[in-house]
């Protein structure tokens, strides 16, 4: 394993901790990528982050409570990029569009799926993980999406009984198909084939939704 992290980028969303912890979050991000959850250990992170143990464990009492606090930044970052649709945009197709575009990115880009890739494997045995990675992740988009449709729907523009079953309705038809493809780090659909997939997949939900 490489004793520098230079070429390693700084989690997004950690600036408001103290330079030591910034730090630390670097070198994990590296330990974790290069030896995965159970191979990486808090010896390798210090070595790597150049900072004493004593340091590390003052900010991070395990591997597991850094490891959640690096999915927890890196999951606020991706959130941080994705479109916040505009209840007031007079073309709900365009807004979905824009949002789908954007949420596809996530998979097609590989924003965040490091992360995920080393999750996937421990989350049986630390669901306490996973409920974070959901929560900060996936499920935090989910809520954005459902806000704008509820926004959409008391406007009469839509009629969505339940905001949070269309928000994962929608990303079902306009993104699945990239989860696992991104997961297994296939190349991403060409992107005459994800604009119909997006376009079909918004006249359907707006059809089935239509005021």
């Amino acid at each position: 394993m490489s004793e520098s992290n230079a070429s390693t980028p700084v989690p997004q969303g950690s600036s408001s901790l103290r330079p030591k912890a910034r730090e630390a979050l670097k070198a994990a991000r590296a330990v974790f990528l290069e030896t995965g959850y159970d191979g990486a250990t808090m010896d390798a992170i210090a070595r790597v982050g150049a900072i004493s143990k004593a340091t590390l464990y003052a900010h991070f009492s395990s591997k597991a409570v850094l490891f959640e606090e690096l999915i927890r930044i890196e999951c606020r970052a991706v959130n941080a990029r994705l479109y916040e649709p505009d209840p007031q945009n007079a073309s709900v197709e365009a807004e979905l569009r824009k949002v789908a575009t954007n949420y596809r990115r996530i998979f097609t880009q590989r924003e965040g799926l490091d992360i995920f890739r080393i999750l996937v494997p421990v989350a049986p045995r630390f669901p306490g993980l996973a409920k974070v990675f959901y929560e900060e992740g996936p499920g935090a988009s989910i809520r954005q999406i459902a806000t704008y449709l509820a926004a959409l729907s008391r406007a009469g523009r839509v009629r969505i009984p339940d905001p949070d079953l269309a928000a994962h309705q929608f990303l079902a038809l306009v993104a699945e198909d990239t989860k696992l493809a991104g997961a297994l780090a296939f190349p991403p659909p060409r992107a005459y084939e994800a604009d119909q997939l997006i376009g079909c997949g918004i006249a359907m939900f707006l059809d089935f939704y239509k005021a």
